[in-house]
């Protein structure tokens, strides 16, 4: 345990250089699909679009806020014979950090609250967490596809969801 608190002050100021060392990120704005796989739910797939905002704050650290709507589609077998239950509605509306760990790799982090729609329209509270990539598509845009494991009101709801945007930087 010693030796790890004698490592962080050294792995701080390492990672500090590294962020000071790159070049800032441009603010940028994106729009996309999303499709999600929920596990241990009522639901089979979700599917929806959002549109991203991204503002850098330090280095390879931007600042994000994301509202989209998602569509969440009920397994058949809950709903039996020839009827069928149309699909909950939610909106996500979430802020969060995205780290670029080199041009075009990033992790990132949200949080924030769902509504629902429809049916009990419950506020959920939300938070994700995910890998992406952006490969440039022109001077100033990409093709930003991002992973990323989802949590809905402390369980409620979880997926892994995908989202692939085309992102504009200026």
């Amino acid at each position: 345990m010693l030796q790890i608190k004698r490592l962080l002050p050294i792995l701080l100021i390492i990672l500090s250089c590294h962020a000071f060392g790159q070049a800032s990120l441009p603010k940028a704005f994106g729009v996309g699909l999303e499709i999600g796989i929920p596990s241990n739910s009522v639901y089979t797939v979700g599917l929806g679009g959002s549109g991203k905002a991204e503002v850098p704050v330090a280095g390879p650290v931007s600042i994000t806020v994301t509202a989209g709507y998602t569509s969440l589609y009920f397994k058949t077998s809950l709903v039996g014979g020839a009827s069928k239950q149309s699909a909950a509605g939610f909106a996500p509306l979430k802020a969060g950090i995205k780290y670029f760990f080199s041009p075009g790799v990033y992790a990132e982090g949200e949080a924030g609250n769902v509504f629902e729609t429809n049916y009990r329209k419950d506020n959920l509270f939300v938070f994700a967490l995910g890998p992406g990539f952006a490969v440039p598509s022109g001077e100033h845009s990409s093709i930003d596809v991002g992973f990323r494991y989802e949590n809905w009101g402390g369980g409620r709801i979880r997926q892994t969801a995908i989202r692939v945007a085309y992102r504009i930087g200026w």
